[in-house]
């Protein structure tokens, strides 16, 4: 069903529209469309009369070279306002900056799974049947920017005036399980509802999930690509999605939490968990998976980076040793000096002991403590000082400065 479209986005200027129009005449390209978010997003305002949200990715789709698109409109408006930077040749797509707007231009394309979760195998096609690989009905609808009519084949704006999530067909979440993720972002941002039928999707594909199946969770039965993908969708989520409580809660709800560990989706703790990470500044999917039994193990399946394995590791360390100190009552006696020797003589990292704070050992106070005031207090000498009064850079001018720093810890303690 085409209708056009006679609102106009108030992102976007009418000249930087003419401007892509022009730049895909140049190019000889004859069909150019918005597509994505930003047609979704419009529609839901102008649907709903709400106030229009600010957009800061923008995606258009054309049935020729992405690279050949870009190359014209940088050619048009000049280097200044134009920057290309990315492109990928496996899947016709290029990334660029116009006046601080991020644009995507993919080639529109067909997509086969050799396996479900694998990376798909792509081949041009026309806009139309690029909509109906995407994941949901409501994220299936262009705009022809020349025509200004919407292309809308799959009845999305159905879905946005009903307030419902659908999947494109049977397959979508098994072919990406990470869909599951968008399912509950979306039903949390726009408060729209899935279908009975998404549900019973989701049930099916979280039954089909090979972490479930397999005990030692071991990588060698799912893709990698899945691994990737399910990283990047948990980013989102709890990096950039301003309701990321209440579609965890949604996933947990769906019992799809399981895509990630069975304990996550077992446990009640997790928004206090993830509310500590972003007090600390910790990274909150590492803090998310950091009550599993083996979350190095998981980090690695998520293909998280090795420094956030590395914290993960030292964590576990920390825990248990601050356990151990707790059942022995040996630490009830001690000052902030004492805390900071106990502590600093590991050489853990502090991100560490932070995630160590969010899984609230029965110590996680002193710990806190130490994160937040002990291990920022330092001698009032410095080594530079040291240095003008004939101290010589070695060993024993750091253990000076450690000894100065114990008085101030001292006074420290004893003012409190």
């Amino acid at each position: 069903m085409n209708r056009e479209l006679t609102n106009n986005f108030p992102v976007l200027t009418e000249a930087l529209l003419k401007n892509l129009v022009e730049a895909a005449d140049q190019a000889g390209i004859d069909r150019i469309a918005l597509v994505g978010g930003i047609v979704r997003d419009h529609l839901i305002n102008i649907t709903f009369k709400q106030s229009q949200n600010k957009f800061y990715d923008i995606d258009l789709i054309i049935e020729d070279s992405p690279r050949k698109l870009a190359e014209k409109i940088r050619s048009l408006l000049g280097p200044s306002r134009v920057n290309i930077t990315r492109y990928n040749q496996i899947y016709q797509t290029v990334e660029l900056k116009i006046d601080g707007f991020h644009i995507d231009i993919a080639r529109a394309r067909k997509e086969s799974y050799p396996m479900l979760g694998a990376n798909p195998n792509i081949k041009p096609t026309s806009i139309e049947e690029d909509l109906c690989r995407r994941d949901f009905t409501l994220n299936s609808i262009a705009l022809d920017l020349r025509t200004h009519k919407l292309i809308d084949c799959l009845h999305g704006r159905e879905s946005i005036v009903n307030r419902k999530i659908q999947f494109i067909h049977s397959e979508s979440a098994a072919e990406d399980p990470t869909r599951i993720i968008r399912a509950a972002r979306y039903a949390a941002r726009l408060k729209f509802n899935l279908t009975s039928e998404s549900l019973n999707q989701i049930k099916s594909t979280i039954k089909l999930w090979p972490w479930v199946k397999s005990q030692k969770n071991n990588s060698k039965y799912f893709p990698p690509a899945l691994s990737t993908r399910l990283q990047m969708e948990l980013r989102v989520l709890l990096e950039r999605e301003e309701n990321w409580c209440l579609a965890t809660e949604y996933l947990q709800e769906w019992g799809a939490l399981t895509l990630i560990d069975q304990s996550i989706q077992d446990d009640r703790k997790w928004e206090r968990r993830l509310n500590s990470a972003f007090r600390l500044g910790v990274n909150p999917l590492t803090a998310f998976i950091a009550t599993v039994p083996n979350p190095v193990d998981l980090a690695k399946r998520l293909d998280l980076p090795h420094s956030d394995q590395k914290f993960l590791m030292e964590s576990t360390q920390i825990n248990k040793h601050f356990l151990s100190l707790y059942f022995s009552k040996e630490t009830e006696t001690w000052d902030a000096q004492q805390w900071c020797n106990e502590i600093e003589s590991a050489n853990w990292k502090p991100t560490s002991i932070a995630i160590a704070i969010c899984l609230r050992n029965p110590l996680w106070k002193s710990l806190l403590r130490w994160w937040g005031r002990w291990r920022l207090i330092q001698s009032k000498t410095t080594a530079k000082e040291l240095l003008s009064r004939g101290w010589e850079q070695g060993p024993a001018l750091g253990r000076e400065l450690k000894r100065l720093r114990e008085i101030e810890l001292i006074k420290y303690t004893k003012d409190r």
